[in-house]
């Protein structure tokens, strides 16, 4: 358990700039709108959920880490091993910490807040409150955790060609996916697998399958890494 908390406060301390920099900027943003809107006086337009603008610090966390917290965990003593599994636990508190934050807000958004018409939320838009409260955080955490899995295994194989590759598949994916006619279909098939899925079971299932396949890939890249 200490070896879990020393990972913990290791990459808070390491983030911590770029968290609070996300969370600055989110409240900034939002006084500003405040602002301009009661001395203009005029009709909100939309906008996105505050609570979704903090999957930005799960983005900053799975790009950064990967990058600077590997060398100075090694370089301490430890293996990639015991980086690796710290880096996924990091990966799965911080991605649970998001997905409750964002499901208690969308709550209050919906029964507390007035004038929450104009806001858009993922998880209305993903209809993830179909399953309810804790449903909805399921399938968030399920999906987080994928998606930092996904920009983990790409940043962790920078120096390796088969990461190049990588990272040119996946840019080229979505355009030739959505320009042929025989494939978009498929494309739309597993977005909707992916993100819209009528079942809360499949839907995190097929989330966590994938985040299984990255974790594999991850760590065929980070057990030959050497720096």
């Amino acid at each position: 358990m200490g070896a879990w908390a020393v990972h913990l406060k290791a990459t808070y301390v390491q983030m911590r700039i770029y968290i609070w920099s996300v969370i600055i900027f989110i409240m900034i943003g939002r006084l500003a709108e405040i602002m301009v809107t009661l001395s203009i006086d005029s009709i909100q337009s939309a906008r996105l959920s505050e609570s979704n603008m903090l999957i930005l610090i799960l983005l900053l966390i799975a790009i950064v880490l990967p990058l600077s917290y590997y060398r100075r965990i090694v370089n301490l003593g430890a293996s990639r091993e015991q980086y690796y599994k710290g880096l996924h636990l990091v990966f799965a508190i911080w991605a649970a910490a998001i997905a409750l934050f964002n499901s208690v807000w969308h709550v209050l958004e919906g029964y507390v807040f007035q004038n929450h018409s104009n806001i858009i939320s993922l998880i209305g838009a993903f209809h993830w409150d179909d399953f309810g409260a804790a449903g909805s955080f399921l399938y968030q955490t399920a999906f987080y955790l994928m998606a930092m899995a996904l920009l983990s295994i790409l940043v962790s194989g920078y120096y390796h060609p088969v990461g190049w590759l990588l990272w040119a598949l996946l840019i080229a994916a979505i355009p030739v996916g959505t320009a042929i006619p025989s494939l978009r279909v498929h494309v739309a098939d597993f977005f909707k697998t992916l993100l819209f899925n009528e079942s809360l079971l499949i839907g995190v299932g097929f989330n966590l399958l994938l985040y299984l396949v990255f974790l594999g890939g991850g760590w065929l890249f980070t057990k030959r890494r050497t720096h």
